[in-house]
């Protein structure tokens, strides 16, 4: 039997309508309680609207602007999955849920992609958000009625073995090709986010599909020589620009020295984008090794180029790039010198600031200054000046 919520407690209508508050009705669900360890759980709001009439839906979870979901979940007994790069920032586009007469709405989150669900046991989880209901899909047409969705679940994670688990993800890889757009999702999802290593076959067909963004964060996931080299196909190949990208900024995160060649190979000049994304991912994978061929980037010519190589100095994780970012301060392109100044705050988790306002490098004048600063710094602080990586980000604190 599936894990059910409560209905939600519908609270007093706000204005007169043809829906009443009797009329719609929300919960929760899992599709089971127990699990396997390493299989895909989801929780599923579903919103029935039981009236005659047409409701337009809006979700206020609590979990907002952060992430983008319609409803919130909390496990107490779990770590979040989320790991948040420097300087990550997004924002939601969302509209209105249509829910006819006598039909449903289904919504879903992946447990395993909020939490990290590692120990055995039983875990509890808290489900909630406000639903807004309107008469018409748009923003300012009146509010029918606001409801509170609240309640608990109980998810129990069992001992599991490869052989059990390739049995329990058999039908989310069936339903990749589901004719139902939500199973095809919730499959893509599922595997995906999870990406388990036996899988590798699958994700590497998934990066063919409409899916492939997803999919070649996966590949870095799985972890396997076959994941690791489709990204290396991908991230070399004449596909779409975007995809390149994407496959460059993971392959620099495999942890894979073998592949430092291959992105410098694509730090040369034919493709400015590409170029940035390769330096990064270098000095991401490579570290020290890296920052000598990051190092003649920015004594390019061109601009571009120049930025491209302090970007991935920045990412370096070396302290033999803190020296060369500082030059970069006096550099004759302004977005050099900005690049600059976010690497070495990236380095050192340190700006001179001014006024508590960031520096100021938009003119040659005003970045001779806080050059000449920086200079008198490392002079002091380059023997006991703790060097950081992408994974320890911190706000940034004044050089004085």
């Amino acid at each position: 039997m599936p894990n059910k919520l409560l209905p939600l407690l519908l609270l007093a209508p706000l204005t007169a309508t043809a829906v009443s508050a009797r009329d719609i009705e929300a919960r929760f669900t899992t599709d089971k309680t127990n699990y396997l360890s390493g299989e895909p759980v989801f929780v599923t709001l579903t919103v029935n609207n039981r009236g005659n009439e047409p409701i337009w839906v809006d979700f206020k979870s609590p979990d907002m602007p952060l992430l983008c979901h319609d409803f919130a979940v909390e496990v107490s007994e779990a770590q979040s999955a989320h790991k948040w790069g420097c300087g990550a920032a997004g924002s939601c586009g969302r509209s209105f849920k249509e829910v006819s007469p006598g039909a449903s709405i289904t919504l879903w989150q992946l447990l395993n992609r909020e939490f990290r669900l590692q120990r055995l046991g039983a875990y509890t989880v808290h489900g909630h958000t406000t639903m807004v209901v309107h008469n018409q899909n748009l923003s300012e047409s009146s509010i029918i009625d606001q409801f509170e969705v609240s309640d608990t679940l109980t998810v129990k994670v069992q001992r599991s073995n490869e052989g059990r688990l390739k049995a329990a993800f058999q039908p989310y890889v069936e339903e990749l090709n589901s004719p139902d757009p939500m199973k095809r999702s919730q499959a893509a999802v599922a595997i995906t986010e999870l990406a388990p290593p036996f899988l590798e076959d699958a994700l590497v067909e998934l990066t063919k599909s409409s899916y492939a963004y997803a999919a070649i964060s996966a590949l870095r996931k799985a972890d396997t020589l076959k994941t690791r080299e489709a990204l290396a196909q991908i991230a070399t190949g004449t596909g779409d620009s975007m995809l390149r990208i994407e496959a460059i900024r993971n392959l620099g995160r495999t942890n894979d020295p073998t592949y430092l060649p291959t992105l410098f190979q694509l730090m040369g000049p034919d493709n400015k984008q590409v170029q940035n994304a390769a330096a990064q991912a270098a000095g991401n994978l490579g570290g020290p090794a890296a920052v000598p061929q990051l190092a003649a980037l920015v004594s390019s010519s061109d601009a571009e180029t120049r930025s491209a190589g302090a970007n991935g100095l920045g990412d370096a994780h070396a302290s033999q790039a803190v020296p060369i970012l500082i030059g970069l301060l006096l550099d004759s392109d302004a977005n050099v010198r900005q690049a600059a100044v976010s690497g070495l705050w990236l380095l050192t988790h340190r700006a001179a600031f001014e006024n508590n306002q960031w520096p100021d490098v938009s003119s040659p004048e005003s970045s001779a200054a806080v050059h000449l600063r920086w200079v008198r710094w490392w002079n002091s602080h380059r023997s006991d000046s703790e060097i950081h990586g992408l994974t320890d980000c911190a706000p940034a604190r004044s050089l004085e």
